[in-house]
């Protein structure tokens, strides 16, 4: 799904479908309901973290919202750090930078890739939080990750995939009996 969303691939059969809009036909729609934090670090190196983060919401189209921005840098714990160029920031904190740019238009489908591949501890603890929080407040998490115990923690469901083919989708508490 992935990979159909961001244009790599193009699909062999079916549809998929966010919130009614047709990822093809309607893809604009579809995507701006979509966040999507790669496993890899893709940023804006020069940039400062504020531009970064305001400039990926208005490629969605959205209104200018300070309010939103600073709610979402505070969270990630970027508040102090928003006038510093990316390429001045720690490994842990790009990471941060990728997942507020995928906030910054409030999608309602976050896709997450390996988030916690080689972070630290206190990043990890931040991001379940806020990944709880987004849960509570609506947003479908889809999280990717060879890591068991962050899939018991976080979800309520688990799929497998095995060789890029979904062979499993089951109630957590199911599975793991």
């Amino acid at each position: 799904l992935i990979s159909i969303i961001c244009g790599i691939v193009n699909p062999s059969a079916g549809t998929v479908r966010v919130s009614g809009h047709d990822i093809i036909r309607d893809f604009r729609a579809a995507r701006s309901l979509i966040g999507l934090v790669p496993q890899e670090l893709t940023v804006e190196s020069f940039e400062s973290v504020i531009a970064t983060v305001k400039f990926s919401r208005g490629l969605f189209g959205k209104p200018r919202d300070d309010a939103h921005i600073e709610k979402v840098l505070r969270d990630l714990s970027l508040w102090e750090k928003r006038d510093n160029r990316v390429m001045e920031l720690s490994g842990g904190m790009k990471r941060r930078v990728m997942i507020a740019k995928a906030l910054a238009h409030e999608p309602k489908i976050l896709f997450l890739d390996e988030p916690t591949a080689g972070v630290d501890v206190e990043l990890r603890r931040d991001m379940w939080e806020m990944v709880r929080r987004l849960r509570e407040s609506g947003v479908t998490i889809i999280l990717t990750t060879h890591y068991i115990e962050e899939a018991e923690e976080m979800a309520d469901r688990i799929g497998v995939i095995n060789h890029g083919e979904l062979v499993l989708v089951e109630d957590k508490t199911r599975l793991m009996k």
